[in-house]
C-alpha cells in the first residue's frame, strides 16, 4: 500500500517548486505613486496572502463582516500551481484581498468534506461568499490577476447587494 505524502511535505514541495520557477522580480520595479498605481509585476515586494483555514476564515468573515474568498486547490494540480505562481503573487491582487476580503485556502486532499459541501469536484475553484455565507460568484479553473481583481472589486465594494455580477460588469466595462 502506497502512503500519501503529508500535507507539510506537499506544501514544502509546492513552495520549493514555486521558488524554483522564479516568482520574484528584480529590484527595478517602480514604486507606486498612488494607491491604485500598484505595478502588476511587483510580486516580490508584496506581503504574502494571509490564507486561513476554512473554520478560521468563516468565523473571521462573520466577525469582521467582510466577504470571504475560498480557494480550493491541490498540490498536484497544474492550474492550482499556476494560480499560486501568477495570480496570488500579483501585488494588486494581494493588496486588494488583504484590504477587502477574508481569504481561505482549502487543500482538497486534506479537506474533501469541505469541497463536497461546496460542490467543488476538481481544483482549482474560487468561491466568493457574503459574510452570511451566501454564495456570490464561483470561478472554476485558472484565472489571471485581472479576472480575480474584477470579481474581487465587485465583491469587495459590496455591489452584490444591489446588482448581479453580469449586470454590474456591463455597467462597469473598464473593470
Amino acid at each position: 500500500m502506497t502512503r500519501m505524502p503529508s500535507r507539510r511535505f506537499r506544501c514544502a514541495a509546492a513552495a520549493l517548486f514555486a521558488a524554483l520557477l522564479g516568482m520574484g522580480v528584480g529590484p527595478n520595479a517602480a514604486a507606486p505613486t498612488r494607491a491604485g498605481d500598484i505595478p502588476a509585476d511587483s510580486a516580490a515586494e508584496a506581503p504574502a496572502i494571509a490564507w486561513l483555514n476554512y473554520r478560521e476564515a468563516k468565523a473571521a468573515s462573520r466577525h469582521q463582516e467582510r466577504p470571504l474568498l475560498m480557494y480550493f486547490a491541490a498540490a498536484w494540480n497544474t492550474s492550482s500551481l499556476r494560480l499560486d505562481r501568477e495570480t496570488w503573487t500579483d501585488r494588486r491582487v494581494r493588496s486588494y484581498l488583504e484590504e477587502h476580503l477574508v481569504t481561505a485556502r482549502v487543500d482538497m486532499q486534506d479537506m474533501p468534506a469541505v469541497a463536497e459541501h461546496f460542490d467543488v469536484k476538481q481544483p482549482p475553484a474560487i468561491l466568493f461568499l457574503a459574510p452570511d455565507g451566501r454564495r456570490l460568484v464561483v470561478l472554476r479553473g485558472y484565472h489571471g490577476p485581472e479576472s480575480i481583481l474584477r470579481v474581487a472589486t465587485y465583491i469587495g465594494s459590496r455591489a452584490y447587494e444591489y446588482a448581479e455580477y453580469e449586470t454590474w460588469l456591463s455597467r462597469n466595462p473598464g473593470r
